[in-house]
């Protein structure tokens, strides 16, 4: 397998597929702020809206393109002219443009021909490259479309000038094996060099994260997704999972702040009303609690037993529980928190006791609860 570029290119659409999850919307003062979070992220690309909305939406893309961000300031298009002017107009420097290509979308969306969306689509690049700004091109539903039609509009982006094609999974209907074979072939048949490869992936079959790290295995050179995976659906590629796995896995020297992520991701989920849930990779609250004995004892031992990587990293916080399926060593390390010693033989005697009450109340204990049984069986 190929090696990932350490220079990965990190487009965020937390703004824009983020917020077209159903029943979601970002008012004009949290896209700033969003904005400006993303940013202090480490992120490369912003995808800011789609200013053809107008009003408030248009407005929002606007001010972020003037906050004078570290991170490029992207409008999302249509293939119409309608649409570019509104980005050209309030002074976008990198648009994106997204055009159909699959044969479903193109006979039931579109009501066209193939014919059509090409010179449509170089009709639309020749109004970008007059007016000198930088822009890439999106195949939606990508992954429903044939190779050859796929290379067909890489071409005509890449001679026209974008500096970057958009794979997209539209339905998230990809497996990481088939993706990885796909792009493979796309980068090794196409003898594209002058533009970039960008896979963006969701998340209806649980796979977004995968496939995107197959993809960027197979020489794809950028990701596209979103904090937390929020999106259409089930979701986009989450990107601190891509991130995680890469700089905790791979050891990628891969730019991503995971501190000023989840601090964003919560945000997210405060304004949205949208809890992150708790066993959510890499941002779930629990994802370093352990409870079973066999894990607990291993973690005592040492960390590198049950954790792929410390929880400092991403902000997070190790939880030894105890409950049904605890152990004595959880016990006496919890005690011990509270300047409580007790012997193996103490602990192991009050663990039928902690068992009996977790299951009686269906959870773990609370530290409290411990010094409860404690003072009852020992003291």
């Amino acid at each position: 397998m190929n090696n990932i570029k350490n220079d990965l290119i990190i487009n965020d659409t937390t703004l824009r597929d983020g917020e077209q999850t159903a029943g979601i919307v970002f008012s004009a003062d949290e896209k700033l702020l969003i904005a400006k979070m993303l940013d202090e992220t480490g992120l490369n690309e912003i995808e800011a809206g789609i200013p053809i909305m107008g009003g408030d939406e248009k407005n929002a893309v606007k001010k972020i393109n003037e906050l004078g961000l570290n991170a490029k300031i992207i409008g999302w298009n249509r293939a119409k002219t309608e649409d570019i002017y509104a980005s050209l107009d309030i002074g976008l420097k990198f648009i994106h443009v997204s055009v159909p290509i699959s044969k479903i979308h193109i006979e039931y969306k579109l009501k066209k021909n193939f014919e059509y969306v090409k010179n449509n689509l170089i009709n639309i690049l020749k109004i970008l490259s007059k007016e000198e700004v930088k822009y890439s091109v999106g195949g939606e539903d990508s992954s429903r479309t044939d190779l050859k039609t796929i290379a067909e509009i890489i071409k005509i982006a890449e001679n026209e000038g974008a500096y970057k094609f958009r794979y997209s999974d539209t339905v998230g209907i990809l497996n990481p094996l088939k993706i990885y074979e796909d792009i493979l072939k796309i980068k090794n048949g196409g003898k594209f060099k002058n533009i970039m490869l960008e896979i963006h992936t969701h998340n209806d079959f649980g796979m977004a994260a995968a496939n995107s790290i197959a993809a960027l295995k197979a020489g794809a050179d950028s990701v596209s997704g979103s904090i937390s995976g929020i999106g259409e659906r089930a979701g986009n590629c989450a990107l601190e999972e891509v991130a995680a796995y890469l700089n905790f896995i791979e050891n990628r020297k891969i730019k991503f702040d995971f501190i000023k992520a989840k601090k964003l991701a919560k945000f997210v989920a405060k304004i949205t009303k949208r809890r992150i849930p708790v066993y959510k990779p890499i941002f779930g609250r629990n994802i370093f609690y352990h409870e079973a004995g066999i894990h607990t004892d291993g973690i005592l031992k040492n960390p590198l037993n049950y954790e792929a990587y410390p929880p400092e990293l991403t902000g997070s916080k190790r939880k030894l529980l105890i409950g049904k399926h605890g152990g004595s060593a959880a016990i006496k390390y919890n005690l011990n928190k509270h300047g409580i010693k007790i012997t193996d033989e103490d602990a192991a005697s009050m663990l039928s006791i902690i068992k009996e009450e977790s299951s009686i109340l269906k959870r773990c204990l609370t530290d409290n609860e411990l010094l409860f049984l404690y003072k009852q069986k020992l003291k």
